[in-house]
């Protein structure tokens, strides 16, 4: 579905098209184009395309493995394929189970699932460094009944959320693509800007889905009826009122130290400046689009997710950088170097 960046009212539309030999390229359509290849580019069909605008693509904004992307105008034809020629096979997909979240928490690493939604929560809004934001989360489950948030984020609400809403009571199946793992509620999904959704996917997988939905469709409505996910959904909590929230205090916790998840990344590449995440190749200079800086350098910075627990209670915690480093007896480089994506660290030292 169309977009505008942050930065920008420009409104672009992503897609990845694929070849016979498999081979993908990201295309892109801006502005009033969107509305005029609205109808004439469907999901799944084959077609003629002349006449793109070809660009190199930086890494940091490319969804398909390929160093090129097309940039579709007025001026490009598209023509559908019919007959012998107009089936291209599908690309298989690696979808990742539920029960295999905690080895993508806080990577690097965008995944695609496939799930049913059964439930939403209201909209609201969050505080986060770049200011407010609304955000909506969705209830997904799988095959083995568990049941994981989906946080929709700013625009993917008007548009993926509201279509998916609106259907809820039909249980739709979304196929999520370059989906991020994040930490809360030990394992739950978060949209980023090149994230995309298909909504009951003509695919194999999800007809598997649907049937599985139809077999157990008392088993998923005693589910959506007892809410017993409400309890680990941060829409449960009470948002805090402006007088409440104490900024930037400090406070000291006694409490048992412990790592829940042993095949974390434990490091992400960042600026050297402010930290912020980057999709920058090891010691590459670039301009930073968090702190203006303009000879950023991209460096590897330890990123660990802990668990501090006392006689009442437990809760995640994050520690960074230097604290991190201190905890663990390692830095952030040697972590990168003995890493590819995701691994156990009791390979590099004992905890």
């Amino acid at each position: 579905m169309p977009r505008s960046s942050q930065c920008s009212p420009v409104k672009y539309q992503r897609m990845i098209l694929r070849d016979f030999a498999g081979t993908k390229v990201q295309a892109t359509i801006f502005d009033s184009d969107i509305d005029k290849f609205s109808d004439v580019l469907t999901l799944y069909k084959t077609y003629y395309i002349s006449n793109v605008v070809v660009k190199t693509i930086l890494p940091q904004h490319r969804i398909a493995n390929n160093d090129y992307q097309w940039h579709i105008n007025s001026k490009t034809v598209v023509e559908e394929v019919t007959g012998e020629c107009s089936s291209i096979s599908v690309s298989p997909y690696n979808f990742v189970l539920f029960l295999e979240f905690s080895k993508y928490i806080n990577s690097d690493v965008y995944v695609d699932v496939i799930g049913v939604v059964i439930d939403a929560h209201p909209i609201r809004e969050i505080p986060t460094v770049n200011g407010p934001q609304r955000i909506q989360e969705l209830v997904l489950v799988d095959q083995q009944l568990i049941p994981k948030i989906l946080t929709m984020w700013d625009q993917f609400i008007e548009n993926e959320s509201a279509t998916i809403v609106k259907n809820i009571k039909s249980k739709p199946i979304i196929a999520a693509y370059r989906i991020r793992i994040v930490s809360f509620n030990g394992g739950s999904m978060s949209t980023k800007g090149s994230s995309t959704f298909v909504i009951n996917p003509d695919i194999p997988e999800a007809t598997i889905l649907k049937s599985w939905c139809a077999y157990n469709k008392t088993q998923l409505e005693q589910l959506t009826l007892k809410k017993s996910y409400v309890g680990s959904s941060s829409a449960a909590l009470k948002a805090p009122a402006s007088h409440e929230i104490i900024e930037q205090t400090t406070f000291w916790l006694q409490s048992k130290i412990s790592i829940p998840h042993l095949n974390q990344k434990y490091w992400y590449m960042a600026c050297n400046k402010c930290y912020r995440r980057t999709n920058v190749d090891y010691k590459q200079t670039f301009d930073c689009v968090y702190c203006a800086e303009k000879q950023a350098i991209a460096m590897p910075r330890c990123l660990l997710e802990v668990q501090l627990s006392n006689k009442t209670r437990a809760l995640i915690a994050t520690l960074f950088g230097e604290n991190t480093e201190k905890f663990i007896s390692c830095s952030a480089e040697t972590l990168m170097k003995n890493s590819s994506e995701v691994f156990d660290i009791s390979s590099l030292f004992c905890l």
